[in-house]
């Protein structure tokens, strides 16, 4: 028989009690000044994560626990560092793991991860330049390296951490890539998809992602920004003939996609494509870090408490708005803004007898 949860990470309040098992992600037995040992301790669901203590006097008198088990808790709930933090009272290590359902722990995309990289795919389909039409089939055609990508998080913590989170961000990156080329002139297709479908690969290896996310050896030391340069160099070298200045503007979006050296960029970007990348990843993984405090807040307050990703709370009250405040016409679902500007209905269009307007295609497309 299963063991029900009691309460999620959301729906933890200041003030109240904390009763219920979570998965160790990290421990750390810390000293006081006066040398006596205390610890403390991240703790995760499926909801996120909140940070524990276990004062000297509790943690002497305790089952012995290590991170990656499961604990069940009481404590109180408290402000910490404009944060929360529980202040555990009693635990107990929880040994019967075949009671315990992986998914009240585990983090993991709401979208479909089949049909999320059968969309990815498609873009490298497009793609007509046959230097980068291969060095993406090299990736995305590796069967290792597909399961890896499907079940990979885009960080430990703060934006898309959760399985199968890289793969959505890589989509939604590759997507608003395609949208951006459809506004701005001087734009190579392929290099431009090619480098957002690619920026992020070496996440794969970055990070380890099972029960808890760990970042590996070869991610503290090198990081991905580093490692997929050094991994995509290694797949164009495979590939005769391929072009020493498109070999330099794909490695240069890949090392130049943070923007700045602070954020782990050795290259400030210097070339459309790469400006694009940076901003569009940037962009990405603000909305995505929003999005996980907005979900969390079950409790639906309209200011997040502080936010170390955007170093500040952010507002969270939902926008509600009259429908006595639109006007009619701008409301219409069929409307759309053709290429002229002007609104256009293919409604009303189809209804006097006209064909509506075709969306034009793109040039630039080799």
């Amino acid at each position: 028989m299963e063991l029900i949860k009691k309460q999620f990470v959301s729906e933890l309040e200041i003030g109240k009690e904390a009763d219920s098992i979570f998965l160790v992600a990290d421990k750390r037995v810390r000293k006081k000044k006066n040398g006596e040992d205390y610890c403390t301790v991240l703790l995760q669901d499926r909801e996120g994560s909140i940070e524990g203590v276990i004062w000297t006097e509790t943690y002497l008198n305790i089952e012995e626990f290590d991170k990656g088990d499961f604990i069940s808790l009481k404590g109180n709930v408290k402000g910490y560092r404009g944060g929360k933090q529980i202040v555990i009272s009693s635990l107990n290590k929880f040994n019967d793991s075949e009671k315990i359902r992986p998914s009240d722990f585990v983090k993991t995309s709401k979208k479909d991860v089949e049909k999320m990289f059968k969309e990815l795919k498609e873009y490298s389909g497009s793609i007509k330049n046959r230097y980068l039409k291969r060095l993406l089939g090299l990736f995305f055609d590796d069967e290792k390296f597909v399961k890896d990508f499907k079940n990979s998080t885009a960080a430990v913590q703060y934006h898309h951490a959760y399985k199968g989170g890289l793969l959505e961000h890589t989509l939604n990156v590759t997507k608003i890539c395609d949208a951006v080329y459809r506004i701005y002139k001087n734009l190579n297709y392929d290099l431009l998809i090619s480098g957002a479908m690619l920026h992020d690969i070496a996440k794969i290896r970055e990070y380890e992602t099972k029960l808890t996310t760990e970042v590996t050896d070869e991610g503290r030391l090198l990081g991905h920004v580093t490692m997929g340069y050094g991994w995509i160099l290694e797949k164009i070298k495979q590939i005769d003939g391929f072009p020493s200045d498109l070999s330099n503007r794909l490695l240069h979006i890949i090392l130049s996609h943070h923007g700045h050296k602070e954020f782990g960029s050795p290259k400030r970007p210097k070339i459309l494509e790469a400006f694009i990348v940076y901003h569009v990843d940037h962009m990405d993984s603000d909305v995505g870090g929003y999005n996980l405090i907005l979900e969390a807040n079950r409790s639906g307050s309209d200011w997040s408490d502080y936010a170390k990703n955007f170093e500040r709370p952010v507002f969270l009250k939902k926008l509600e708005l009259n429908e006595d405040g639109y006007e009619e016409e701008n409301v219409n679902i069929d409307s759309v803004i053709d290429e002229g500007g002007q609104v256009s209905n293919d409604r009303e269009e189809k209804e006097n007898g006209l064909e509506p307007k075709k969306d034009s295609e793109q040039d630039g497309l080799f």
